[in-house]
This record gives C-alpha cells, structure tokens and sequence, in this order.
C-alpha cells in the first residue's frame, strides 16, 4: 500500500446478506440504501470510515455478489465487486447467519480467495433466532477469523471494528473530504470494589495522585459511586470507587443495601475489577465472595492485597505466602494477576494501571482458528473430553465464538456441559498457548447442525 493510498476495506457477499447495513455502521451515517429487496445497491460506494483512535479508513460497499446471474446487470454488478475487491487491503465477507451457509456463500468466499486479499469473515444477524447456528456454521468457509454480529443493532461490530483497527497503520489520517472528527480511543471501565475499609478510597487517591474520595478508619463511609475519568498511556480511563461489599445479613436496611447492590451493578457494567483485600488481615471468604462476582460476570480481574506496610512482614517468603492464601481462597482466580500495594506509603500503586491496562487487552484477544485448532484438535482427538454426565462427544472442531470475556465452543456429536476437570484441562491448553491472564474464560460444547451434518 503506497503512502498516499488509504487503507481500504470492502465488504462483500451474496445479496440481501445485510452488506449495506454494516456499511452504514462502519462510517456511522446513513449513506447505502438498506431494503429487504435483494440487489438495492448496485453500485460500488466508498466512504471514510472512522476508528475510535482517530485512524481513518475507506470502507467500500459492493453489489451483491450473483456468480450465476447472466442478465447485463447482474453481470457488470459481480464484475464491478471484484474490481473493488481485487483493490482492497482487507475484505470483510458478509453472510447472513440465520440462513447459514448457503452455496451463494461458498461462491463468495472462492471469489474473495482468489482476489488474493486478506479475508475475515462477519456472521451477520445473529440477533434472529438461528443466528447463533449460522455463526458456528461460519467457519467452514475456511477464513482465519469470524465474528458474529447485527448490523441492524450494533451486536458484535465494536469486535470487527476492532480487528480492522488492528490491520490499519498508524498515521493513517483523514482521507476524504467531510469526514466525520475523530472519536477518542475507547474507554475501560474501571470497578474499585472489595469489603468494607480495606482500603479502596485511599487507593483510588493513591492512583490518581490527589485527593478524590473521602477516607475514613470507619467502615461503610463510601457510600455513593462517584466516576473520575483520566487519561492513561493513551487510554481513557473511568474508574468508579464503589461502596464496600457487606455480607447480606450486615446489610439488611437503608444505605448499605443501596450501596451492595450499586457495587454489583459497577461489577457488571465495568472491564475490569479490582478486587481490594486488606493484607494485614489476610484473605477472608468475603473477598472470596467478591471476586466471584468479578468472575460470574466475565469481567477481568486483578487482585489487590493493601496496606501491605501493616502486614507487619516482609520478604519474597512473605509475599510468597500471602499468594498462596489468595489462591487457596480463591481457586476459581488463580489466572488473575496479584499487587501487593501501600496506598498510605504509596509502594507497589505504579503497577496497578499497566496490569488493567494489560489485563483488559487479553479480556479482548482473540486467537486464530488454525491456531486454535492446532493447540487443541490433536489434544481433544487423543483424549476426548468427557461431559458431566461421563460420555465422550466426539469433537470436530474449535471456534473462538466472542471475546470480552474470551469465549470458545466445541463443535461436537452432542451438547452439553462439560466435566469441570476437562473444563480446566482445555482453559489451561489455552492459557499456555496466549496471554489470558486476568480474564476468565468461556468454553461451550454445541452440537453440529442438522445442516452440516446433512453435507
């Protein structure tokens, strides 16, 4: 690609797929007529797109792609869509997942591998009822990466925007006339939670270097969640400091019922979490009960022992120790990264930014499929994995179905869930093979479709 050229991308498909749609939600405006006739768009529309960092790319909507169609129209539509995708740096192929794969599909995809351009695949209206199917039924069109989502609602397109991002070079600037101005990059929502008084307000002043939060010995005095934006590293981002966590019998009337159930709802609208635990005192089953949240919400993790200048020891043996109480208490987190910090001595805080930031990446990673398949195919062949009720589904293939948190189905003879032993042993395959620290884990077992086992 020359210096001069933008970074194109062009969507392409067999018609009534939802192409134009997804157009429009790239570059955010309504600019490609959108109809449940199949064939509306018939030209080749080109338009700057906008990522959320600024970076600008040209985002190309094609005709639908009709490899039998021998009419003139029809015709110069597929001869003018392979032109603009033989042009392009990245083409995104648009199926409709509640039809499934359907031989228009397969038509669409030989087209797009022949042109040589990198191809991802985006599974469009997954919102319907069959949408779900038609994803997993994605992959066999045989492209690296799939994503699912409606263009209709927005479902899913964050990840793809995220995937284009990750192919468009830096500096790539404003590259048509009118174009829309630049959204920051996107924000991570930061949760401060954790039980009463170990800490949380003076680690938020700690972290943001002034007084924000009010402090007190007394605990229960957070009772409000109050939000401070800041930029780091070129990241935005929000932290909320949450009222503590109290046990449900200490929290039976007024404010403190208010404020437990404000800090769940922060858990469940925020990235990442930081799970604060007095060190002096040690791990408590209440702490326990708090990462749980974190983790039952699929939201990253990392764990925070304060007042670790009160701990009254010191040393590697120490801190060594207080690990291994945390992963005692919390078995169910031993991925997620431990800090041991002094919000009052100010010691161990500057690690606490670069681990969320760190830790809400590989809430996002995503692995490719051949890697995927390649790390765990031969692992699932030689030893099947065996289901909670003790039978053995023959496994015929691994997805990354989502993200945030990473998310991977196995598409098998039969659903159902799985053993937690072989739960762990496939989570610790994939844990090996990429960066998932601080992140929980998704693994579903889904039957393959009536569809692909009639091919």
């Amino acid at each position: 690609m020359s210096g001069e050229r933008p970074f194109t991308v062009a969507l392409a498909g067999r018609p009534n797929v939802g192409k134009s749609a997804l157009f429009n939600r790239l570059i955010r405006r309504r600019r490609s007529l959108v109809h449940d006739l199949p064939g509306m768009t018939r030209d080749v529309l080109e338009a700057d797109a906008a990522l959320p960092d600024g970076r600008r790319f040209r985002a190309v909507d094609t005709g639908g792609y009709d490899a039998e169609g021998a009419e003139p129209i029809p015709r110069e539509v597929r001869r003018r869509a392979l032109d603009a995708l033989s042009g392009a740096d990245l083409i995104v192929l648009v199926m409709d997942a509640s039809a499934g794969v359907l031989p228009p599909d397969r038509e669409a995809a030989r087209a797009a591998r022949a042109t040589g351009v990198e191809t991802i695949v985006a599974a469009n209206k997954i919102d319907r009822r069959a949408g779900s199917e038609g994803e997993s039924e994605a992959w066999e069109l045989g492209f690296p990466e799939v994503f699912g989502v409606s263009a209709e609602h927005g479902t899913g397109v964050e990840e793809l925007v995220e995937a284009i991002a990750a192919r468009v070079p830096a500096g790539a600037g404003s590259l048509l006339a009118g174009s829309d101005a630049p959204r920051p990059p996107r924000e991570i929502a930061l949760a401060v939670v954790g039980r009463p008084n170990v800490g949380k307000s003076s680690l938020v002043n700690a972290v943001l270097g002034r007084e924000r939060a009010i402090v007190s010995s007394v605990p229960g005095t957070t009772r409000d969640s109050v939000d401070t934006s800041f930029d780091h590293e070129g990241r935005t981002i929000r932290l909320v400091d949450t009222a503590g966590i109290r046990r449900k019998g200490r929290t039976e009337r007024g404010p403190e019922v208010l404020s437990v159930v404000q800090a769940r709802k922060r858990i469940a609208e925020c990235d990442v979490a930081l799970v604060v635990v007095d060190a002096a005192e040690g791990p408590s089953a209440q702490d326990a009960t708090v990462a749980s949240y974190v983790v039952e919400e699929g939201k990253g993790l990392v764990l925070v022992a304060n007042k670790w200048d009160l701990a009254g020891r010191k040393g590697e043996a120490a801190a060594k120790e207080l690990r291994t109480s945390l992963e005692e208490r919390m078995p169910f987190a031993a991925w997620a990264p431990v800090l041991l910090t002094s919000a009052a001595s100010g010691r161990g805080v500057s690690r606490v930014l670069p681990a969320v930031l760190r830790v809400a990446e590989n809430r996002r990673r995503r692995l490719p499929t051949g890697e995927l398949n390649r790390v765990l195919g031969r692992a699932l062949r030689d030893k099947p994995p065996r289901s909670a009720s003790g039978t053995r589904p023959k496994v015929f293939y691994v997805a990354q179905t989502g993200t945030a948190p990473p998310t991977f189905t196995l598409v098998a003879s039969r659903a159902g869930a799985l053993h937690f032993s072989e739960e762990r042993r496939i989570e610790n395959l994939l844990r090996a093979t990429a960066d998932f620290e601080g992140t929980p884990i998704r693994i579903l077992v889904k039957e393959r479709s009536r569809r692909e086992r009639s091919r």
